[in-house]
């Protein structure tokens, strides 16, 4: 259960990253959860299907989405406060702040929803140039291709 993970990272002022991998409608999606001091200090999100790469809070949006999914491989790796400090430098891209209690845990709801990632999805590829994935996607030809 996804809350008693992060409810427990911060309980051990985990510094790290966590890695999870999930195999869903949209193909491969990786999310990675960067922690320093039991807090969450940046996210990344990449999906291979749509070569898709978000940082940032749209990053933790999809991240946390992916975290409501049964079906996954998830890593967790320690790194030292140094390490996080030098991660977060030289990739300011990635920095976002969550601060994790009971409280904020609870409110996130952590379901897998396909809906979010299809709509969060389409917005950050509009703002991308379209790409060979998003137009099977946009005219439904990654639904024939499945039957």
């Amino acid at each position: 259960m996804p809350n008693k993970l992060f409810i427990d990272l911060q309980s051990k002022k985990f510094s790290g990253y966590t890695y999870l991998v999930i195999n869903g409608n949209y193909g491969y999606e990786e999310s990675i959860l960067i922690f320093s001091k039991g807090q969450v200090v940046g996210s990344i999100y990449l999906n291979d299907f749509y070569n898709m790469s978000l940082y940032g809070k749209k990053a933790f949006d999809l991240a946390i989405n992916s975290f409501g999914n049964k079906d996954g491989l998830l890593n967790i790796y320690n790194l030292d406060i140094d390490q996080i400090k030098l991660l977060l430098i030289f990739n300011d891209k990635i920095k976002f702040d969550f601060k994790i209690s009971k409280s904020t845990v609870s409110k996130l709801n952590i379901k897998y929803k396909e809906e979010l990632t299809k709509q969060l999805l389409k917005t950050n590829l509009s703002e991308q140039k379209e790409t060979k994935p998003y137009l099977f996607e946009r005219y439904k030809l990654s639904e024939l291709m499945r039957n």
